[in-house]
């Protein structure tokens, strides 16, 4: 129901960068040996220079000695209170990439994330602070008081810390609640944390006292990440459901579905809320009431119509909100799919995936979702590539795909996606026999083969595409040669002048470097049949050596069909 305003994706990914940093200097450090040594040395004498200009310098290269410049730590643990800043933020940063190794610094940086004036400092060290691991008993006090801090990127990154640390910050966090400036971030990062925070249940309730809208929702979406194990809070939360501000009463609702059947005591006010509430509350209760009565068919069949209504509400978020509701509540992708089928053309872009993951689940029931998604320009690709993953089943999308290619403004990969999905309706897809036809004379070789690989599929319904196939024959290039031969001996089995052509062409095409073209290649040979033995047996069991798995399936079916699975004498 909420977006995370936290920045952990960023830390993390700023984590795995140091390590990446960290191996590449253990391994440069081992091939200098004492050489590396004595250039660490060295820059320990720089730490202590007058101009800061070299201290920074010599900081900045010890930083990139990473572990190996362990021996400096105790240096640059006194740099912490230097005169400068720009001397201390550099040495926070020094400490934090020699990681474990620095871990005796970790009350200096502790001390410097509470009492250092400067905030690139006090960022720093908090970094820091989590790349050398320091004892939580040590940190914990200065990443709490962090959490009250001027600056919000020294708050951000004291949160980003604590829900890394994970469990062993959840009593830091709760005594952090107590505090009315770090209520609302205390609260963020146990929502963070979700069911590991069942021993903050208590205090969160408590919190719940706070008259600031905005911390009462967060403390709520606490809450609710906790689920189950956060029941004792239910009697407080459901007060809430009162509440003048609709952010607030929402978010009462929703906790209070998440703790499922253990807030059963809370049915009554949930039944009056969605009676007498405005706006979502209603829609939310309906869900809360699901979850909390799992086997109460009314409350089911009442939360699916207004959740089903919410699918196509204006604001995203709700739409959003709203699929992952029903999904909580089991309903099937088969289900859900024909309610995105009124609403997918209109839908917020960003939820374009959440559909499509949706119908590609739903199996031939989210065919008319996908047909109405056709008419949408950014949703025609992601449609086309589910219905060829659904194949023939979806053969009632066959015209809107054979319309689409019509399509103006349909860019080189979405063609091809819509054409590959006609070729995985196999004959079912004949009436697109003419535009795939004309397909062959695109410009791009990207759109050429597929077309000529979907006439093929399409098999002898699509003969009348045989001329321009053989044309095909000439081209330059090879893979739309391999294409056009596979597309001949589909259309045209009983033609033996065609086969005759296109044979020599398949077995060329078995060296070809696309693994897709040479098993193309092979499947076509193995339709052939036993006429094609005389001049494709040698090949093929080449084939059966390919690199590629799927080749060498391919090779060994087709020795089959040509009557040659034997091996040779």
């Amino acid at each position: 129901m909420r977006k995370s305003v936290s920045a952990r994706a960023m830390a993390i990914a700023r984590s795995k960068g140091v390590w990446a940093i960290w191996f590449l200097v253990i391994v440069v450090a081992s091939a200098r040996g004492a050489i590396g040594q004595e250039s660490i040395a060295a820059l320990r004498n720089a730490l202590s220079a007058d101009d800061e200009r070299a201290r920074v310098a010599a900081i900045d290269k010890l930083a990139g000695f990473g572990p190996a410049a362990k021996d400096a730590v105790d240096d640059l643990a006194v740099l912490l209170t230097d005169k400068s800043e720009r001397v201390r933020a550099h040495a926070a940063y020094a400490l934090g990439m020699i990681g474990l190794a620095a871990k005796s610094a970790g009350p200096a940086l502790a001390k410097a994330v509470v009492d250092d004036p400067d905030v690139h400092v006090r960022r720093e060290a908090v970094e820091a602070i989590e790349t050398v691991q320091v004892d939580i008993q040590i940190a914990g006090p200065a990443l709490a008081k962090a959490l009250q801090d001027d600056e919000p990127g020294v708050r951000i990154a004291a949160l980003d810390v604590l829900t890394d640390i994970g469990a062993p910050a959840v009593p830091i966090l709760s005594k952090a609640l107590e505090n009315e400036a770090t209520r609302y971030w205390a609260a963020l990062a146990l929502g963070e944390l979700g069911p590991v925070s069942k021993p903050a249940a208590d205090a969160l309730a408590k919190a719940l006292d706070d008259n600031r809208p905005q911390v009462q929702n967060e403390v709520l979406i606490a809450l609710a990440h906790v689920g189950p194990e956060a029941a004792s809070a239910a009697p407080a939360v459901a007060k809430l459901l009162t509440s003048d501000d609709a952010s607030v009463h929402d978010a009462a609702a929703y906790a209070l579905g998440r703790m499922g059947p253990a807030a059963a005591d809370s049915t009554d006010a949930l039944r009056t809320a969605m009676k007498n509430g405005k706006g979502m509350l209603p829609t939310i209760c309906a869900y809360a009431l699901a979850r909390i009565e799992p086997n109460n068919k009314q409350a089911l069949e009442k939360a699916d119509k207004l959740l089903t209504s919410a699918i196509r509400h204006e604001d995203p978020s709700v739409q959003s909100a709203a699929l992952r509701a029903l999904r909580e509540l089991n309903r099937t992708p088969a289900e859900l799919a024909p309610q995105l089928a009124d609403c997918i053309v209109d839908c917020d872009p960003s939820l374009l995936r959440e559909m499509m993951d949706i119908l590609a689940a739903s199996g031939d029931a989210g065919v008319p979702a996908l047909i109405e998604a056709l008419k949408r320009p950014e949703s025609r690709g992601p449609a086309a590539l589910v219905l060829a993953q659904i194949g023939p089943e979806a053969k009632a999308a066959v015209g809107p795909l054979t319309n689409t290619l019509a399509a103006k403004d349909l860019g080189t990969e979405v063609r091809r996606e819509v054409i590959l999905a006609l070729a995985a309706m196999g004959p079912d897809a004949s009436s697109a026999t003419s535009a795939l036809t004309k397909e062959l004379e695109n410009p791009e070789p990207r759109v050429r083969a597929p077309a000529a690989y979907a006439l093929g599929r399409i098999g002898p319904a699509a003969r009348a595409a045989l001329p321009k196939l053989r044309g095909g024959l000439d081209s330059q290039d090879d893979v739309d040669r391999v294409a056009s031969a596979y597309a001949i001996v589909h259309v045209a089995p009983g033609d033996a002048d065609a086969v005759q052509v296109a044979v020599p062409v398949l077995i060329h095409g078995l060296t070809n470097p696309l693994a897709p073209a040479r098993r193309g290649a092979a499947d076509a040979l193995g339709h052939v049949g036993k006429s094609a033995r005389r001049l494709a047996e040698g090949p093929l069991r080449d084939a059966v050596n390919d690199p590629d798995a799927s080749v060498r399936a391919a090779a060994r079916d087709a020795l089959t069909k040509i009557g040659a699975a034997e091996p040779a004498k």
